[in-house]
């Protein structure tokens, strides 16, 4: 049967009208879904594993105060002349109080008994059974879990509370090598929350705290929406366990942390208000706190699944109906189609600033609609790694501000500085830490076997404290040093970097060598 000219172009027309769109739904969209979940995963896990980070560094800095504080002689002295005047000790408590946000500073003696506070109701307190207080007096800074509060505090509604969610970090007071007493720290924990919600990604988007009962350590940042459902009580943090409602068996993310195991989910799983939601998740072992970071899936697949609908429509609703005109039509429909591939593409690679400008926004069939929707994720993509890349910098400059020296290195005897801060560079005199990263740190020791020594006890033990070393300025000039330095390992246990903080002792060093020699004078002439 012979096939008229009519109808073999009809049926030409239509095979090239529904060929590309053919192509198009059976390779570009399932391509472009790809790419969009690629790029969402991506910056997902940059957003987690950065507040993950953000976490460990406020964490650091909380015990480098308390160590800094725990080394001014004015703390050591009023703890030795107990009944005596510790005014400036208690006046410099409050300082560091009132600048950097805790909720009070004690101290307590050998004993356990506070001896010095800057709330007066905690002095002569016995808090010898607590964990802070025992780990210290063995020698090491602790940081508690967060804990309700035995006493009544000021929580955020201006009432005093007990059962307010708080935390402490403590070091051991020493006077010599021998530990005589602890300093701690009252953290006020909405600080951490505050600083994990000031990272906003989304509208949905969240991170909290989860402890190892598997309990919401930090606030959610939908807490008022828990309360008007009855959720919580009076807030997340302490009283919300983080529960998949349907089943009421810990969350996927909860359950992934307390194995100890990091991860993402980017077909996602039921929160604690019972929303699928893809999240990424970092278990802190030394603090044995699980940080979670989710956002809503309809939220960042929208776009996905409406361009799922888009080309069903565009191939059943758009190409039969105007068969004369498939070419033309095909050709308008591809073309923008494809400019969104490659913006995708572009995405995929890093270029967060690359928006699709072909297709116009103003027009109001789905395509305009997809265009505003594509372009809406594109800027808050690029946003947020602005901000993440802010947040990155003030941390960096919240650590040059400190007054003890902070530097990371390469593991091994013959490895080079990678990071210090200004206060670093300083005590080994460069004009900035830039001029100090890429030195040999054994360059810094006068005797090259502390270096060797220093490596070798951090390779065996992982933490090194109290580290003492001869070391050399930039122009040649000798002085001693005191360091405590950890050791950083991957997961197959390989050495990555050597972290730790260092202070200039030449002070203190100069002392103890005038008083020895003191003590030898006394002794001689008392044998004469």
């Amino acid at each position: 049967m012979k096939i008229s000219i009519k109808h073999y172009i009809i049926l030409m027309l239509i095979f090239f009208t529904l060929l590309p769109f053919v192509l198009l739904r059976i390779i570009a969209y399932p391509k472009i879904q790809s790419d969009l979940r690629t790029v969402i995963m991506d910056n997902l896990e940059m957003v987690g594993n950065k507040q993950a980070d953000i976490v460990s560094s406020w964490m650091k800095e909380r015990k480098t105060n308390v160590i800094v504080v725990a080394s001014n002689p004015f703390v050591a002295d009023s703890l030795k002349s107990a009944g005596g005047d510790d005014s400036k000790a208690t006046e410099y408590l409050e300082l560091v109080v009132s600048e950097y946000g805790y909720k009070g500073a004690l101290v307590c003696n050998a004993d356990g008994i506070v001896t010095l506070a800057t709330s007066e109701e905690e002095v002569g307190a016995d808090l010898s059974g607590r964990d802070f207080i025992q780990q210290a007096m063995q020698g090491k800074s602790y940081a508690t879990s967060i804990i309700p509060s035995v006493i009544a505090l000021m929580n955020e509604f201006d009432e005093k509370e007990i059962g307010l969610p708080t935390m402490f970090v403590s070091a051991p007071l020493k006077d010599g090598d021998n530990v005589i007493g602890v300093v701690a720290f009252r953290i006020h924990v909405a600080t951490l929350s505050n600083l994990l919600q000031s990272q906003k990604f989304g509208k949905t988007g969240e991170t909290y705290i989860v402890g190892k009962d598997g309990y919401m350590l930090t606030e959610s940042r939908f807490a008022d929406n828990l309360k008007k459902t009855g959720g919580v009580r009076v807030r997340s943090a302490l009283e919300l366990k983080v529960v998949n409602p349907d089943n009421g068996k810990l969350a996927y993310s909860v359950n992934q942390c307390l194995k100890g195991k990091d991860g993402s989910s980017s077909k996602g799983y039921k929160d604690y208000a019972g929303i699928s939601v893809l999240g990424v998740w970092r278990w802190l072992p030394e603090l044995e706190w699980g940080v979670i970071t989710e956002i809503d899936k309809t939220e960042v697949y929208g776009v996905a699944y409406n361009l799922n609908t888009l080309g069903w429509i565009l191939l059943f609703g758009i190409a039969f109906p105007i068969v004369f005109f498939a070419y033309v039509v095909g050709k308008k429909i591809a073309a923008p189609i494809v400019e969104l591939t490659e913006a995708t593409e572009k995405m995929s690679s890093g270029d967060l600033t690359h928006r699709v400008q072909r297709l116009h926004v103003e027009r109001g069939d789905e395509l305009g609609v997809l265009a505003t929707s594509f372009n809406a994720m594109a800027e808050a993509l690029d946003k947020k790694t602005n901000e993440i890349e802010e947040s990155e910098k003030a941390y960096r400059e919240l650590f040059n501000a400190l007054q003890a020296g902070i530097y990371q290195c390469e593991p091994g005897v013959e490895g080079t500085f990678t990071w210090v801060n200004q206060s670093c560079a300083e005590i080994f005199g460069y004009g900035s830490p830039e001029e100090m990263e890429g030195t040999k740190v054994k360059d810094i020791y006068v005797d090259q076997a502390d270096r060797k020594k220093l490596v070798d006890k951090l390779e065996k033990e992982g933490a090194s404290k109290d580290f003492t070393s001869y070391c050399v300025k930039k122009n040649g000039e000798k002085f001693y040093t005191e360091r405590t330095s950890n050791m950083v390992k991957d997961e197959k246990g390989k050495p990555v970097r050597i972290e730790g903080v260092i202070r200039d002792i030449s002070d203190r060093k100069k002392k103890e060598d005038e008083m020895q020699k003191k003590s030898r004078k006394s002794q001689s002439d008392n044998k004469s």
